[in-house]
């Protein structure tokens, strides 16, 4: 059951990061991006910013996007809960971590959504080459994080880890050989 305290643990961090950056950059509500301070020099700044569009700005010009978001957060979250309550088969400690990952990045960013009709974002890494000088323009905060590492893990697992894995050697195909 340690995965459940994981995923506790993420969401409370991600909910608790998002009320402070909100709560001491005094912005909160009136929407723009207003750079704080910053962490590292020239690499890593806070910025508060209020996302109403979908990750890295996609879905930005879609009509109805926030019920569009609200309905399809609610599917994928029905359908890991569902997995984790009606799968029979004994999971790894590998997809327990990737699934409460998933869940508590989904369910932060649907807290936000749901009590603010925009998502707080507040992390900006500053990759210095590219287009106009910074090569990842995104504001970011810790259930986004969450989800990308989490996805990240799950297609790893997918591909090299379950039983099933599309690269994957197979114990009788080797010993036939």
């Amino acid at each position: 059951m340690w995965y459940i305290v994981v995923f506790i643990a993420v969401l409370l961090v991600d909910q608790i990061t998002k009320i402070l950056v909100a709560a001491f950059s005094g912005f909160a509500g009136q929407g723009g991006i207003h750079h704080l301070f910053w962490v590292i020099d020239g690499f890593i700044e806070v910025t508060y910013c209020e996302n109403t569009n979908g990750a890295m700005g996609l879905f930005a010009e879609l009509p109805h996007s926030q019920i569009i978001f609200i309905i399809t957060t609610i599917l994928i979250l029905g359908g890991i809960i569902a997995y984790l309550i009606f799968s029979k088969k004994k999971r790894s400690v590998w997809l327990n971590l990737t699934l409460s990952l998933i869940l508590s990045g989904a369910i932060g960013n649907f807290i936000d959504r749901l009590t603010t009709v925009y998502v707080r974002d507040f992390i900006h890494v500053i990759l210095p080459f590219g287009k106009n000088g910074d090569f990842f323009p995104y504001i970011f905060n810790v259930a986004d994080m969450a989800l990308v590492v989490g996805a990240i893990m799950l297609i790893i697992h997918l591909l090299f880890l379950d039983k099933d894995a599309l690269f994957r050697r197979k114990k009788k195909e080797n010993e036939e050989n």
